[in-house]
């Protein structure tokens, strides 16, 4: 038992500690001053991919915010000159700072005052590269906001604060499904590692999927085996039936979980740099009601017993032969509620689908209260829990969808709830998607950190995106989350006009209108994409919100103008 003097002890010796430090308080590092800097960026002898493209981003965003390059060398070459010290260097590893780095969880970084030195490290490569882009906006201003803007603040003095901050995000796997953030530099930049992302060996790799979803067509190709064995095949109605919707495999067939066992091999040696194999269920419902299915269901209480039951077998064949691979499968559809008897084996993922009102998010509102009870269920089976969520009208890309609280909301009970990768889905097939830059933004953030502000996220980005613009930009967004905070549900699929009733429309039309006066053209054009959305709900329905023919010829006019200047091409999912 500690002594009753413990208490007073330690808080004395840690007052005489913060007095000491606060009478001899580091002075910050300067970096840059009048035009010129002492420090290198050092990289390893034997640097990787990752750490040389961090390298030269560290060195691309200083000379940019000081028009000053700081030469990146080797250490070998580097001598004693005070500098940023990138990756596994003999200096970081003298400290003891790789150690520490590696102790973080995936993708995790390590940012830390040496002397005059600062450690930039991560517990793998993508961390090591993360670690100058979390450098570079916690620190030092700049904002990653979008494909289209990256904020670089201007100085003519660079100092540094003593740091030591280390950070790991909850979230192993992230990714927002949105065309615009695929391409390699915004997708590195905002910590997006998902595998439709451009990222490779410069940005440290991604987390990959093979295949990617829905792939119980591909372990057993009806074009090659339905005609001679039907019987592969779900029995729906008294018939055995094939395709790639609404049609699944019979699950309890031996020869089916033959093939499989063979289609995941050959695909393990196809594509060894991929981690994930995929074995799910096909889109749609069609689940198999043959007896030895239906028999499998009544013991497990649930649709996913047959799915779980082979994904395991399949799972057990590659823990002997590769195991440093995980096989993924989805809680989907007919299939989220977990079984009662069987458990997913340590090498199997769970993704677990999103159902849940999006303007509430799925907590707080009755239409998504199964989906929590459906996480809490499987978290009690396993911790290997990925999330594919829902953020769009799928028959409505450009319609206004009021889900930034319930998005934010949605994403921080992930994190709260030990969920380890999310997938944000939303127009994915294009540019130009309601809100899109925002809503990737917002998504990006709090992946990394969900303990931020959604608001002050929101704010920070409409600050910098919209710049002169702003004020009427958020004064836009408060209505939006009037209206999301409304008696109105929505999922997955809906008619805008049900929604947004015309006085609304109109209203915020009347707050943007303005808007586009005062900034340049690349202001006046995100802002004409934030009133595409109700030009585009209102041309569904003229009559309802009050335009005449001329009126609505003028709107189109309006509304093409902005789809052509921006390349939009897909108005919904199909």
């Amino acid at each position: 038992m500690n002594s009753p003097f413990h208490y007073l002890t330690f808080n004395v010796s840690s007052l005489v500690a913060l007095l000491f430090a606060t009478a001899v308080e580091a002075k910050p590092a300067v970096i840059v001053h009048n035009g010129r800097s002492n420090y290198v960026i050092v990289t390893p002898d034997a640097k990787s991919p990752a750490v040389n493209y961090a390298a030269q981003e560290l060195q691309t965003f200083i000379r940019q915010m000081t028009g000053v390059e700081l030469p990146v060398v080797a250490e070998k070459k580097a001598g004693r000159k005070p500098a940023f010290l990138l990756g596994p260097c003999r200096r970081t590893i003298k400290a003891g700072l790789v150690e520490q780095a590696r102790q973080l969880q995936a993708d995790g970084v390590l940012i830390k005052t040496v002397g005059k030195d600062i450690a930039l490290l991560g517990s793998n490569e993508r961390g090591n590269l993360y670690s100058v882009y979390v450098l570079l906006e916690k620190f030092l201003g700049v904002r990653f906001l979008a494909w289209d803007c990256t904020v670089v603040p201007k100085q003519a003095e660079l100092q540094l604060p003593e740091l030591n901050y280390r950070h790991a995000p909850p979230f192993m796997y992230r990714e927002t499904l949105y065309f615009d953030s695929f391409p390699r530099d915004i997708a590195a930049r905002q910590r997006l590692n998902g595998p439709n992302t451009k990222c490779d060996a410069t940005t440290g790799g991604k987390i990959d999927f093979y295949p990617y979803v829905h792939s119980s067509r591909l372990l057993v190709p009806a074009e090659k085996y339905f005609k001679e064995h039907p019987e592969y095949f779900g029995l729906q109605g008294g018939k055995r039936v094939a395709g790639t919707v609404h049609a699944q495999l019979c699950l309890s067939n031996p020869d089916v979980l033959r093939i499989a066992k063979q289609t995941v091999m050959k695909w393990i040696e196809e594509h060894p740099e991929v981690p994930i194999i995929d074995v799910s269920q096909n889109d749609g419902n069609g689940a198999c009601e043959c007896e030895r299915c239906a028999a499998i269901v009544r013991e497990e209480g649930a649709q996913h017993g047959p799915i779980l039951r082979f994904v395991n077998a399949i799972a057990d064949e590659v823990a002997k032969q590769h195991p440093d691979k995980w096989v993924e499968t989805l809680a989907y559809a007919y299939s989220t509620a977990p079984p009662a008897v069987t458990k997913p084996r340590p090498n199997v993922i769970i993704r677990l689908c999103h159902a849940g009102c999006f303007f509430h998010g799925f907590e707080a509102c009755g239409m998504g209260s199964q989906h929590a009870a459906w996480l809490e269920q499987w978290q009690k089976l396993t911790r290997n829990i990925f999330i594919w969520h829902y953020a769009t009208d799928f028959a409505h890309y450009l319609a206004p969808i009021p889900n930034l609280n319930g998005l934010a909301k949605d994403i921080k009970f992930y994190a709260a709830h030990g969920v380890n990768g999310l997938m944000v889905q939303c127009d994915y097939q294009g540019p130009g998607g309601e809100l899109a830059e925002l809503r990737e933004y917002l998504c990006s953030q709090l992946m990394w950190d969900p303990m931020q502000d959604p608001m002050a996220i929101r704010e920070d980005f409409c600050r910098h995106y919209y710049e002169d613009a702003a004020p009427q930009v958020l004064e836009f967004l408060r209505r939006m989350d009037k209206l999301g905070a409304g008696p109105a549900h929505a999922f997955a699929v809906w008619d805008p006009t049900s929604i947004v009733p015309p006085e609304f429309a109109r209203e915020v039309l009347q707050i943007l209108e303005p808007a586009r006066a005062v900034g340049n053209a690349t202001v006046r054009n995100r802002v004409n994409k934030l009133m595409l959305p109700f030009w585009y709900t209102m041309l569904l329905n003229p009559p309802k919100y009050g335009l005449s023919d001329q009126a609505a010829a003028a709107t189109w006019q309006e509304a093409r103008q902005t789809l052509n200047d921006n390349h939009i091409n897909f108005i919904r999912e199909s």
